[in-house]
């Protein structure tokens, strides 16, 4: 619903707790005049503009949470975990700091309680979701050069990783893989399948860890343990008796690729795999392409802006995480391009595919996967 709508139906007090906040000047025996002057302040631009200025990091991050989040209506447990994130922490530890994070979006206008639907359910008004985050991204992004430096050359690799799904599954019909004793294929089968994918990996040298980013991470490279995983999980490919072998509906899949539908799926299945060890995942697969629509950004400016919302991960670093489970995903994934600077730096720019898909697909809803 609009803020109009909303405010029509909101209870008073709250009415008098928003009108206070913003300082507005009216009747406040009347509802009508406050819905009047809340209206007209709540959606000014320069009233927006001010609150955004004002947030905390921690409220920045509700806000962008919150906002990015294309869902109708929220439940009381969703805004606590969405505070808990914010704050860092679990739900547990900081359940009174959660609860007054959520009061304060109240007083702000940001959250409403939602009629004529079960109890504890909240909702936020759709047309004050565009104007605070870019209100946001404006405030975080003013000081960046003007003048839009490009690379030298990029890649942009969209749906390649659904064709070498095809490759991999068409190298499997023709005869099973011997496995070896840690389940992953020998390096010999790797390094002949590698050489037909669209993006060249080689075998994983030995490692000293590596888990948490899906069942095969620890077995292959990035690129194709993502695969690896996706086929699995669909059950296009089985591992049974020292083997791993094509299914009947991999042998489908082949016969009836289906590209835009998988290619949808494999971004899904990315989200929902790595967002364990990335909680804030989804709003930061959201934040990406807005930050860099229409301009090449270098990856220093996104580090800058994006690693006080991540976390270590055992052995990974924030500033790997970003370059290597978000940033380098993203581009396998045709949701970035990527190029080099003259000054050899790293730098992105969002494509046509990820601003037309992640438009409509909502990756705070989708719960984690855990491959066993």
């Amino acid at each position: 619903m609009k803020l109009a709508e909303i405010l029509v139906f909101t209870d008073i007090k709250q009415l008098h707790q928003i009108a206070e906040h913003y300082g507005c000047e009216c009747n406040p025996h009347s509802k009508n005049e406050l819905i009047t002057s809340l209206l007209a302040n709540l959606q000014h631009r320069h009233t927006i503009k001010l609150e955004v200025q004002k947030l905390t990091p921690i409220e920045a991050h509700f806000l962008l949470l919150l906002f990015l989040d294309k869902r109708l209506l929220f439940s009381l447990e969703d805004l606590l975990a969405k505070a808990s994130i914010a704050l860092a922490a679990t739900a547990e530890k900081t359940k009174e700091e959660a609860r007054r994070l959520i009061a304060g979006a109240l007083k702000r206008g940001w959250i409403f309680p939602a009629k004529g639907t079960g109890a504890g359910q909240y909702q936020t008004p759709h047309d004050l979701r565009e104007p605070y985050i870019y209100a946001w991204l404006e405030s975080q992004t003013k000081d960046w050069q003007a003048d839009m430096v490009e690379p030298l050359g990029y890649r942009d690799e969209g749906t390649a990783l659904c064709d070498d799904m095809l490759q991999f599954l068409r190298f499997l019909e023709a005869e099973p893989i011997p496995l070896t004793a840690d389940g992953g294929m020998y390096k010999r089968y790797q390094t002949q399948l590698f050489q037909f994918l669209n993006v060249k990996e080689a075998p994983l040298p030995p490692q000293k860890w590596r888990f948490g980013y899906g069942l095969h991470f620890d077995l292959y490279p990035d690129r194709f343990s993502l695969l690896y995983d996706f086929c699995y999980f669909r059950r296009y490919i089985e591992e049974n008796g020292g083997f791993v072998r094509i299914t009947d509906q991999g042998r489908e899949l082949i016969a009836d690729p289906a590209v835009a539908e998988h290619y949808h799926e494999l971004i899904r299945f990315w989200l929902r795999l790595y967002k364990r060890a990335i909680p804030n995942l989804p709003m930061l697969v959201q934040l990406i392409p807005l930050l860099s629509a229409g301009r090449w950004i270098a990856q220093s400016q996104l580090s800058g802006l994006l690693l006080p919302w991540i976390k270590p991960f055992y052995y990974d670093e924030p500033i790997d995480i970003l370059s290597n489970r978000v940033l380098k995903m993203m581009v396998h994934l045709g949701l970035l391009k990527v190029g080099q600077s003259a000054e050899q730096e790293w730098m992105y720019t969002t494509t046509s595919a990820s601003q037309a898909w992640l438009g409509s697909y909502n990756g705070f809803v989708d719960t984690t996967i855990l491959l066993k």
